[in-house]
């Protein structure tokens, strides 16, 4: 029968007050089996050493044994603990290991089931971001303007179907830092964005015009903050009119 620890430490110290009981007989049946005072001292020394002998030696292996499996025990529900907390949910639980520690045993099936609790948040969460992630790119596909929404260190999250249509050669997951655009309209396009992005500035239709050209640009902007107040990126929008001029 497997045993808890708790149960281990009851039945030692029961058997400590078994040799204790022993002990005691042995004196008592020693007394009375006596003939002589002499051999009577002897023989109640001789049970005293051995009994004090095995007492103590079952002391210390009860002193260090019963924190050693507690330690150990403790140590494993740690590593355990360290691993989730590292993000490692994949963790295999292998119940032999406790089987001996009853009481551990139960900790590591309420640790088991709240893993299991945690991966299905996850998911649920991994499935939350898709849809949000699905719902913002058909919005932002179905504005007729450039849409762009960047982190605060210029790398691309979201653009939409105008964007890479008017910019086929910048992929959509790069850094408008280091777009290398031709035409000089572009150009002036990015960066006012991306000025925006250095200074922590809105937009508001900053128009974008070069001379001798028909075309021109309504930029809006408008900075993304966390909880703390600090800029983490922005969303922009360009709707760009007229047409370039052909030299």
């Amino acid at each position: 029968m497997k045993r808890s620890i708790k149960q281990r430490y009851r039945l030692m110290i029961g058997i400590l007050f078994t040799l204790i009981v022993l002990q005691f007989i042995a004196v008592l049946f020693a007394i009375a089996q006596a003939d002589d005072l002499y051999a009577l001292a002897s023989d109640v020394q001789s049970i005293m050493i051995v009994f004090m002998f095995g007492i103590f030696i079952y002391v210390v292996v009860i002193f260090n044994y019963l924190p050693y499996r507690l330690n150990r025990a403790i140590l494993r529900v740690e590593d355990l603990i360290d691993e989730i907390s590292n993000g490692n949910y994949q963790i295999d639980f292998d119940s032999s290991i406790f089987e001996h520690d009853q009481d551990f045993k139960q900790l590591i099936y309420a640790l088991q089931k709240m893993l299991d609790i945690i991966i299905r948040f996850d998911a649920a969460k991994a499935d939350k971001i898709y849809e949000h992630h699905q719902r913002i790119n058909q919005l932002i596909n179905l504005l007729p303007q450039v849409v762009m929404i960047v982190n605060i260190t210029g790398d691309m999250i979201y653009v939409n179907d105008t964007f890479r249509e008017r910019y086929p050669n910048i992929s959509d997951v790069g850094n408008i830092n280091e777009v290398i655009l031709k035409d000089d309209f572009s150009m002036k396009i990015f960066n006012v964005i991306i000025e925006s992005l250095r200074y922590g500035n809105n937009i508001y239709n900053d128009k974008v015009e070069l001379e001798g050209e028909a075309q021109s640009a309504l930029i809006k902007g408008s900075i993304i903050r966390n909880r703390k107040g600090v800029s983490s990126g922005g969303v922009y929008t360009v709707e760009i009119t007229g047409e370039a001029t052909k030299n």
